[in-house]
């Protein structure tokens, strides 16, 4: 699987964020940084756009295959919507736990 260029990424980033600020960030750290917050409120909101927004290769491409585990917690898998959605990332977290 091709890795994403950093411009690839800041594309994703900038079209599922549009509401954020426009300026130009380094997409690895930001991830990195929501990473490191995962029990904050605001980084559980931003991991449940990106699931519910991309597919699962672009997750993985985005993400990292090694870091895919951290971000499909309870509480961010919880509470998305549909249940079908909930149930294919409970699954997914399953596969990679294994």
């Amino acid at each position: 699987m091709t890795p994403l260029t950093p411009s690839q990424k800041q594309k994703i980033i900038s079209r599922l964020f549009w509401d954020m600020q426009g300026k130009e960030i380094d997409v690895d750290d930001f991830l990195e940084e929501k990473l490191q917050a995962i029990e904050t409120i605001q980084s559980q909101q931003f991991f449940r756009r990106l699931l519910t927004s991309c597919d699962w290769y672009t997750l993985l491409k985005l993400i990292g295959p090694e870091k895919l585990p951290g971000i499909l917690g309870d509480p961010i898998i919880d509470e998305l919507f549909p249940l079908e959605l909930k149930k294919k990332f409970k699954y997914a977290r399953d596969v990679l736990s294994r």
